[in-house]
C-alpha cells in the first residue's frame, strides 16, 4: 500500500514541492520545463498504444491544435452570453450535429445541453426525471430501475438526490433483463436507464425492449451512450451489426454521449440530449429573489470556460464524418483481432458478445485445479506495460480500444502477451494477486481484504498535502 501511495506523489523527489504560496515568483520558462517534463513522463505508455480506453485520440498535434482553440477562450465566462455570445454559437452546434448523428429530430423538439462528463449527464438526468414525476405525478419517493452494470454514477447521483436505485440483475449474455427490470417497477418509478454500451462489458442493452416497457408504463428511458454514443453510429454506417439504441427507438427519451471520448474532443465535455424541450425544462433552476439578482442555470455549473466548448466544437468540425468513420474502421479491425486472440487462448473467454470493448474472464474449470485467477493475468500485464481495466462481480479484464491501440503491431503484441500472462496465471495458482478491481487504476493493491478502508485510503492519500520527502 505505501508503494501505491507513494506512486500517487512521483515528482516531489526531483522536483519542488509547494505547502504555501511563496513571495518569490518562479519563471514561466522553469514552470514550463517541468510540467512538459511531468506530461512526456505520464505519455509514455498511452503513447505506445498500451492502455485501455482514458486515450481516445492519441493525436498530439490534434491536442495541440484544440490547445490553441481553447486558449483563444480559455479565459471566458460562458455564463455571462452578453459578453461570449459564440458560445451559444458552439453549444447549439454541438448538440444539433449530435442531434443528427443520433438520429433526433430537431423539427420535432429534440434539444440537448452541455455538461462537464459524462457523470453530470447522468446525474443531470436523474435530477430531471426526479422533477418531473414530482410536478406531474406528485411522486415523493423517487426511484429508478437500472440493470447492476449501469454506470455507478447514477449510484452516486441517486445518492445525492435522495432517489433509490432498485438494480436489477442481467441475462445470461450480461445484457439487461428487462423482466427482471419490469418485476421493480411501482408507481414511484421515475425512470429506466439501459447502456449503449456499458462500461464493464461493452454490451448494448436491449434498448427496444426497454423502451416498450418504459411507454407501457408512462415513464422515461435514458440511455447512456457516455462511451459508446460518438463510436456506435460510424460502426454501424461501417455495416457492423448494431442494435437500435437511440432515438429511432420508441420510448427512448434523453440520451447521454460524451463528445470528451469518442469525439476526440478535450476532457471535459459531454452532451445530454431530450427528446423534448418540455422534459429538458425540468432540469432548469431559477430563483428570482436572490438580492444578486434573477438567477437562472440550465445544470449543476455556474461559471465554465468557454475553451472547452469552442476546442469541442472544433474537434467535431475537423475531425468530420470522414475522419470518424475511418477511426472507427481502425478500432472495430483491431477489438477483432483482440477477441479472436482471446477466443484461442485456454482458461479465458470473452464476456457476451461486444464490439469495441473486449471484456474476458476466466473460463470454467472443471478439472481439480480450478479456473485461473484472472488478478494474476492481470499481473502479469501490468509486468509486460500494459493498463487494462479490472471488473469484478464476476471478476474480469476489458480493453477499450481507442485510438493509440490501432497502431501497426500492437493488437499482436497484446495477445502474444496476454498468452503469457495467462500461462503465468496458471503456473501461479493459490497466489495472492497484486492487482484488483478499482474504477480509475489500472492495477490496484489488494484483493477483497478491507475493501472499504482501502478505497478510504486511497482517497484520502489523492487528496492529501503530499508528503515529507
Amino acid at each position: 500500500m505505501t508503494d501505491f501511495v507513494d506512486g500517487l506523489y512521483p515528482y516531489r523527489h526531483d522536483s519542488r514541492t509547494y505547502r504555501a504560496i511563496e513571495d518569490a515568483p518562479r519563471s514561466r520558462a522553469e514552470v514550463l520545463d517541468e510540467v512538459r517534463r511531468m506530461a512526456t513522463a505520464e505519455d509514455a505508455k498511452g503513447a505506445a498504444g498500451r492502455v485501455s480506453g482514458s486515450l481516445y485520440s492519441g493525436d498530439h498535434e490534434h491536442y495541440a491544435y484544440l490547445a490553441e482553440v481553447f486558449g483563444q477562450f480559455a479565459h471566458a465566462n460562458i455564463l455571462q452570453r452578453d459578453m461570449y455570445p459564440s458560445a451559444t454559437k458552439f453549444e447549439a452546434e454541438i448538440i444539433a450535429m449530435t442531434i443528427d448523428l443520433l438520429h433526433g429530430d430537431s423539427g420535432q423538439g429534440a434539444c440537448g445541453v452541455i455538461t462537464s462528463g459524462g457523470s453530470e449527464s447522468l446525474i443531470t438526468a436523474l435530477y430531471t426525471y426526479r422533477e418531473q414525476a414530482a410536478g406531474g405525478r406528485a411522486v415523493t419517493r423517487p426511484n429508478v430501475v437500472i440493470p447492476v452494470t449501469a454506470h455507478v454514477a447514477l449510484d452516486k447521483g441517486a445518492h445525492w438526490l435522495g432517489i433509490e436505485v432498485r438494480h436489477a440483475p442481467l441475462q445470461p449474455d450480461y445484457r439487461a433483463d428487462p423482466a427482471a427490470m419490469a418485476a421493480l417497477i411501482d408507481e414511484n418509478t421515475i425512470a429506466l436507464f439501459g447502456s449503449a454500451a456499458n462500461y464493464p462489458h461493452g454490451l448494448i442493452d436491449p434498448i427496444e425492449e426497454l423502451g416498450e416497457l418504459a411507454r407501457s408504463h408512462g415513464i422515461g428511458l435514458h440511455v447512456d451512450g457516455c462511451l459508446g454514443g460518438f463510436l456506435l453510429p460510424w460502426i454501424e454506417q461501417l455495416g457492423y451489426d448494431v442494435p437500435r439504441w437511440d432515438f429511432r427507438v420508441r420510448g427512448v427519451t434523453s440520451i447521454s454521449a460524451d463528445t470528451h471520448k469518442y469525439g476526440y474532443a478535450l476532457k471535459g465535455t459531454s452532451t445530454l440530449l431530450y427528446s423534448s424541450p418540455e422534459l429538458r425544462r425540468h432540469q432548469y433552476f431559477t430563483y428570482p429573489n436572490w438580492p444578486g439578482g434573477l438567477y437562472l442555470s440550465p445544470g449543476f455549473a455556474g461559471s465554465r470556460s468557454g475553451g472547452l466548448v469552442a476546442s469541442t466544437w472544433a474537434a467535431m468540425v475537423t475531425t468530420g464524418a470522414d475522419g470518424y468513420r475511418a477511426a472507427a474502421a481502425d478500432i472495430m479491425s483491431t477489438a477483432g483481432k483482440i477477441r479472436a486472440g482471446v477466443d484461442a487462448i485456454d482458461g479465458i473467454e470473452v464476456i457476451g458478445d461486444p464490439t469495441f470493448l473486449v471484456a474476458f474472464q476466466a473460463a470454467p474449470d472443471t478439472s481439480d485445479d480450478g479456473p485461473i485467477d484472472i488478478y494474476l493475468v492481470n499481473d502479469a500485464l501490468i509486468a509486460a506495460g500494459w493498463r487494462l481495466n479490472s471488473l469484478q462481480l464476476p471478476a474480469a479484464l476489458h480493453f477499450c480500444v481507442t485510438r493509440p491501440n490501432t497502431a501497426e503491431g500492437i493488437a499482436e503484441r497484446f495477445v502474444d502477451d496476454l498468452r503469457s500472462a495467462v500461462d503465468y496465471a496458471k503456473r501461479n495458482r493459490g497466489a495472492t494477486a497484486e492487482s484488483g478491481a478499482m474504477y480509475g487504476f489500472g492495477g490496484t493493491p489488494g484483493g477483497d481484504e478491507a475493501i472499504n478502508g482501502l478505497m478510504v485510503a486511497v482517497l484520502d492519500a489523492m487528496h492529501a498535502v503530499a508528503p515529507e520527502d
